[in-house]
């Protein structure tokens, strides 16, 4: 995957994942009224299950902000 290659949903999504540090275990994704945790040992992981999920629901909430965290 190349930076550059992103369409605007996916940098959407990779600047959300890329926050802050990576730290392995459980993150929390929101946007508008869905949320969904995932478990992941890498940003690359992270990246592409959490773009998979909001891709799912990008047809009505493209326009959405989404906020990507880690939950200690």
């Amino acid at each position: 995957m190349s930076i550059k290659n992103l369409n605007d949903k996916q940098r959407k999504v990779y600047e959300a994942c890329r926050n802050g540090w990576f730290v392995g275990g459980e993150y929390r994704a929101k946007f508008d009224n869905h949320e969904k945790r995932f478990f992941a040992d890498s940003p690359s992981w992270l990246f592409r299950e959490v773009d998979d999920w909001f891709a799912s629901h990008a047809r009505n909430h493209n326009d959405s902000s989404i906020l990507v965290n880690y939950r200690a």
